[in-house]
């Protein structure tokens, strides 16, 4: 009980603080670029206008136990799930070590690096968590934790 009035309390700090946006489930998805690790960069709003599949996207860190098991997951999801896009953004992340857990993991989708305005628009209360937003850009669902095959199936589906 306690957990979920903090978290509730945290959230409410963020959209309060300084009135930036934040993804909540329900709501449009804020704009977002992030540096991808093998060069170049993510644009939400470019995905959004050029590519138009739905977006699921992956909060992580090479430091992150359940982290470095969900990615296979969302790996071979990214493969035979070609009609939506995954990217996974390092956050609470030194460069090097999310470059190194990259190398030694070798996901099938993009992996990205977070600054200070992407971690304020999508929080975290622990990793991994996972934003699913849907091609007209509204963030569908917030999964806080280590997703299954099975919930993965589930979320991008509803």
């Amino acid at each position: 009980m306690f957990v979920g009035v903090l978290a509730i309390g945290l959230i409410v700090a963020w959209v309060v603080d300084d009135g930036g946006e934040v993804a909540l489930a329900g709501r449009a998805a804020p704009d977002f670029t992030v540096e991808l690790l093998d060069g170049g960069e993510f644009d939400l709003a470019g995905h959004l206008a050029d590519d138009g599949r739905p977006l699921v996207l992956n909060l992580w860190a090479s430091w992150c136990a359940p982290c470095r098991a969900e990615i296979p997951t969302l790996s071979a999801f990214a493969v035979t799930h070609p009609g939506t896009a995954v990217l996974g953004v390092a956050v609470e992340d030194q460069p090097e070590d999310a470059r190194g857990l990259a190398a030694e993991l070798d996901p099938s989708y993009p992996l990205g690096l977070a600054d200070g305005g992407f971690e304020s628009s999508y929080p975290n209360l622990g990793l991994p968590v996972t934003y699913f937003i849907d091609d007209s850009g509204v963030v569908t669902h917030v999964f806080n934790g280590l997703l299954t095959k099975e919930r993965l199936e589930e979320l991008t589906t509803t």
